[in-house]
């Protein structure tokens, strides 16, 4: 269905119904007054409808997670980014003292994987999502970990890692 069927201009609507003998300037905002607690009502249904529609087209395909995400976070300027998470290398487990805990896996330049204990907790990632430092605190963690469980498939798994 089409939206256009969804816009209602109360206000004019008030004086189009109204028969053309009462149309006075007084009973005529007093009668658009009165739709006021309408008007509100209507203005959360079309908020609340163009939300679903925006959660409705978004699927657990790797383009739409990454539209989503950066929709999400425009701070970000549009550099959130998904990549595959079947890494090639040899895989390897290293302690380091300074451990960052955002810093999920080191790729080091011969193609050996450096993972830290959660990563290798975790398994292995169905995708890893690249986000830049920028948007690196806890509430934007917690808000990208919640919409990227609400939109991706059951059976996949993500790491996040900040560059």
């Amino acid at each position: 269905m089409s939206s256009r069927h969804y816009i209602v201009n109360f206000k004019k609507l008030v004086v189009l119904l109204l028969p053309v003998s009462l149309r006075q300037s007084t009973i005529v905002a007093l009668l658009q007054v009165s739709v006021g607690g309408l008007i509100t009502i209507y203005n959360r249904f079309i908020t609340n409808r163009t939300s679903n529609l925006y959660k409705l087209k978004i699927t657990g395909q790797v383009c739409y997670l990454r539209k989503m995400l950066n929709d999400a976070f425009p701070a970000g300027g549009g550099q959130i980014t998904i990549e595959d998470g079947s890494a090639v290398g040899v895989w390897q487990f290293a302690w380091d003292k300074d451990y960052d805990p955002y810093r999920k896996y080191l790729l080091a330049s011969d193609e050996t994987l450096l993972w830290d204990l959660s990563a290798i907790q975790e398994g292995v990632t169905g995708f890893i999502v690249r986000v830049p430092v920028a948007l690196k605190n806890v509430n934007n963690e917690a808000k990208m970990r919640s919409l990227l469980n609400y939109y991706k498939l059951i059976s996949r798994s993500y790491t996040i890692i900040y560059f």
